[in-house]
């Protein structure tokens, strides 16, 4: 089941690639922030409309936390219809049943050390400037991204 996860993240991610920003720089291994190319890492790649898919951008940010919690280094990719979520103009109170709203689930899961990856091609097909971004997330780019999908990376997709 990972691995068909995986080859659908990389199918994706292949998409994504063409327009990413090209870097001279190729990681070859899985590493965390800190250097460590034995870390557990997972990366939860949000394609589903947090304005209207609540229950699955929801789960998504809910899997991140658990991750957090068992010490992987925690990566949220923000893509597809997902990018919405990390702009200034989404809405602070939309959440989905008695869980805490999305974009303030998002915020406390950087704060807690996770990165926030959010797609350029996404943003550019949707007309969303890097101006638009909230400052717990960043414009990924192909080496950033690529730098946390190895051979051992957990990867979901909600």
């Amino acid at each position: 089941m990972y691995r068909i996860a995986f080859l659908a993240v990389l199918l994706a991610l292949g998409t994504f690639n063409v327009g990413c920003i090209q870097s001279s720089d190729s990681p070859n291994s899985s590493t965390n922030a800190s250097g460590d190319s034995d870390a557990k890492i997972a990366v939860i790649s949000i394609t589903s409309d947090p304005s209207s898919d609540f229950q699955a951008v929801n789960m998504g940010l809910t899997f991140a936390g658990f991750c957090a919690d068992e010490g992987y280094d925690t990566n949220i990719f923000l893509n597809v219809k997902g990018v919405k979520l990390a702009t200034e103009s989404f809405p602070n109170d939309l959440s989905y049943n008695q869980n805490s709203p999305l974009k303030k689930q998002l915020i406390a899961l950087s704060e807690r050390g996770v990165q926030i990856h959010v797609c350029p091609v996404c943003m550019k097909d949707l007309e969303i400037g890097n101006d638009e971004i909230i400052p717990e997330a960043f414009v990924t780019d192909k080496a950033k991204l690529f730098s946390k999908l190895g051979g051992d990376t957990m990867v979901f997709t909600y």
